[in-house]
């Protein structure tokens, strides 16, 4: 049976440690497959909207999350484990959720503060979020 981790990434060496975790079970494991997301926020503010144009916002934030996939990506592939890419929008801590289900994943492993301007203030509010709306286990990675 393969095995299935969601890793989202963001970009922050937080979450690049996750996906090292990530990783590093992968190659334990005989078959796992790690589902990267990157997650954007619906950019739906009527400022937004009045500014940039739909197709605008939506090639922004493409590059935003391959920017943000693109090291944990290369994590990965040094490390000879199959993965598959997804990007999504929308609440974050939410549609990491729906999506570990609809993807059938064992766990979700993820950073526990991600780009904030709190810093390391705090265990990150989408973590937090994470932990009580999903129904698979969730390995937080500090």
């Amino acid at each position: 049976m393969k095995s299935k981790i969601l890793c989202p990434v963001d970009g922050s060496e937080g979450s690049l440690r996750a996906v090292r975790h990530a990783a590093d079970m992968g190659a334990r494991l005989i078959e796992v497959e790690v589902h990267l997301v990157n997650v954007q926020p619906p950019g739906d503010d009527w400022m937004v909207r009045r500014m940039i144009k739909a197709a605008e916002l939506e090639k922004m934030e493409r590059e935003w999350a391959e920017t943000a996939l693109a090291p944990a990506r290369t994590i990965l592939k040094e490390r000879g484990v199959k993965f598959v890419e997804h990007f999504q929008q929308g609440e974050v801590a939410k549609t990491i959720a729906r999506l570990a289900k609809e993807l059938g994943c064992q766990q979700i492993v993820m950073g526990t503060r991600g780009m904030s301007a709190l810093g390391d203030l705090l265990m990150g509010s989408v973590a937090t979020k994470v932990l009580h709306q999903a129904t698979v286990p969730v390995t937080l990675v500090k």
